[in-house]
């Protein structure tokens, strides 16, 4: 029993990380498609103005 117990900490670990990684990229990509969402609007808005 102590051994399964064992043997599955670093599949638990391995899970945790793997889950952290995903929502980190996940929010990472929502992040820089924000960034990219205003950026595009006030280029819009600049553009705008100059004409």
């Amino acid at each position: 029993m102590l051994q399964k117990a064992r043997a599955a900490l670093p599949l638990t670990k391995i899970r945790e990380r793997a889950f952290e990684g995903a929502f980190f990229s996940v929010a990472l990509i929502a992040m820089a498609g924000w960034v990219y969402f205003i950026t595009l609007l006030l280029v819009r808005l600049f553009l705008w103005f100059l004409g």
